[in-house]
Order: structure tokens, then sequence, then C-alpha cells
């Protein structure tokens, strides 16, 4: 019976480190007013790079969005969806933030009204969309801050930074960007894929010492444990 009963808690034990380790995501959407966006607070999305030419982005596995807060702003009689999120890279066997709780994007459908973060603005990376995807209105808010131009072609939407570089997003009906691509003289610099999979990312081998530690550990209050009953 108490052989029994370790196996359970070490089993127990074991799942807790996989949820750590190798979280899930499960997303619905949001309605505010006649806004729409695919995602609810907590949610988290992943994108796997699937190929890379420069040295920071050989080394990143994952990037990974989370949407960290959407809330109902009113001005003008109107209301505004906003969203916050958190963007985090796998750098290295680690996650690195790059923006925590930050501003994403605010939208109002009525109004046609779409404002982008810095992320989206300079360097074109824009992973959720409000929907129904309006690609015309994800271009026009881009260009507003002064790019030069962008190009529709089917579901892809490419920005023109200039200088032979691009960002091309393929985005889904859903309102997520599948693929994200930088292109520079004809060269990809990164491109990210949607990844709709649970991810198991690698664990250095400090995080796994660390597991092997505590699954130890508590092997040995139990037999410690066992001792002392035995004891009486």
């Amino acid at each position: 019976m108490m052989k029994r009963k370790q196996v359970y808690r070490l089993s127990a034990l074991a799942f807790l480190i996989s949820l750590i380790f190798f979280p899930n995501s499960f997303s619905n959407a949001t309605i505010l007013g006649e806004s729409e966006f695919p995602a609810e607070e907590e949610d988290y999305f992943v994108w796997e790079t699937v190929n890379a030419t420069e040295s920071w982005y050989l080394e990143v596995e994952f990037a990974k969005f989370t949407v960290s807060g959407i809330y109902n702003e009113t001005y003008n009689s109107q209301n505004y969806l906003f969203m916050n999120y958190t963007l985090e890279f796998y750098h290295r066997f680690i996650w690195v933030p790059k923006y925590e709780n930050s501003f994403y994007m605010a939208y109002n459908k009525t109004l046609n009204f779409l404002n982008w973060s810095e992320e989206g603005f300079f360097f074109g990376n824009l992973f959720l969309f409000p929907t129904p995807v309006n690609y015309t209105l994800i271009g026009e808010a881009v260009k507003t801050h002064g790019f030069l131009n962008y190009t529709i072609d089917g579901k892809k939407i490419s920005f023109d930074y200039g200088n032979n570089t691009r960002i091309e997003l393929t985005i889904n009906s859903s309102g997520f960007s599948t693929i994200i691509e930088k292109i520079t003289n004809s060269t990809t610099i990164y491109k990210w894929e949607l990844n709709t999979e649970k991810i198991i990312v690698k664990v250095s081998f400090g995080h796994f010492f660390l597991a092997v530690l505590i699954t130890t550990i508590f092997t040995l209050v139990i037999i410690k444990r066992k001792k002392i009953k035995r004891s009486y």
C-alpha cells in the first residue's frame, strides 16, 4: 500500500514538473461591443523558427505571444478594444521577454480604426488580429506611420521597409499569422510558423538537474517518513 502511494506521489510530482516546463494553451474569442479578438486573457500562442540566417535568430527556437490583458476604453462615446501582450523568445534554453504586459493594439470595428504597437509599426511582427480579418485595414494602420507601402496577395500581406527589406505575414481567417517572415536582399532573415501542436522545449542541464533534485528530495522524504513510522 505504501509503495503504491509513493508511486502516486511521484507521478503527481512528475505531472507538476511537466506543467511547469511544457505548458499547454487553449483559446476562445473575446467580444467587446462591436469588436472581436480571437483570444482571451492569459491565452498564449507559439511560433517556431523554421528558417533563420542572422546569428541571434539562429539561436531562437520559439516566439511566444501571451495575451496579458483585454479591456474596453471609451473615447467620444465610442468603445475601443485594447489589448496588452507579453512577447518572449526561447533563446538558449530559456524564455527571454522582449515586452511584458505592453500595449499591442487598439481596435474599433464600426469606425474602421486600428492602431498597432511599436513592434508592429517598426518591425512588422504582428501575431494576432481582430476578426473578421481586414487586410487593407492592417496595411493602412502600418503605412500611416511612414513606411513605404504594402501589398496584399490572397491571405498574405507584405510590408516594404525599404533597403530591400520586407516582412511577409500569412494570416488565416481566424486572425492568426500562420507565417511571419523577414526577407532582406532575397534572403530570409527569420521565418516563424504558428505551431498548433503541444510544444516540448529543450530544458537546459541546470533545469534538468533541478527537476531531478526535486524528485530525489521528494523520494528521500517519503523513505525517511517510512523509516520513522517503522521505528514506532
